[in-house]
């Protein structure tokens, strides 16, 4: 049975997923140009649709872990592995110096948002590979 709890090893899990597929991602091109010219609502949606993803991906993986009273682990997990991939697509995209805080922050904030996207899905895949 999978553990519930997020632990140290959960949270390297996560990051090491994010990572595979956050700094290819991040050094193209299209992700800068989308990072300036999406919408905000498009790059919301883009946002929404990976902690669907993660979601739906975490229910079924768990599904025999998480009860009903334990809703609240499986939103822990859900939002855990969304914010570090974020941290990670940020970071990658700051070794890069395509992360413009101080003086584009919205278009910053976008670029991470879209390199998250796939990212979040490797997150969520690594962390569920490991017992």
């Amino acid at each position: 049975m999978k553990r519930q709890k997020l632990d140290r090893r959960d949270v390297t899990e996560i990051v090491i997923g994010a990572l595979v597929l956050a700094f290819p991602v991040a050094v193209t091109e299209e992700v800068w140009n989308l990072g300036t010219e999406l919408s905000l609502a498009r790059t919301i949606v883009i946002s929404l649709a990976s902690l669907v993803f993660i979601s739906v991906f975490v229910q079924t993986t768990y599904r025999h872990s998480f009860s009903l009273s334990s809703q609240k682990q499986l939103l822990v997990r859900v939002m855990s592995v969304y914010c570090l991939t974020l941290l990670v697509a940020a970071a990658a995209l700051l070794a890069i110096d395509r992360l413009p805080f101080g003086s584009q922050t919205l278009v910053a904030i976008k670029r991470t948002i879209i390199v998250a996207f796939p990212a979040s899905f490797a997150a969520t895949v690594v962390d569920s590979l490991s017992e």
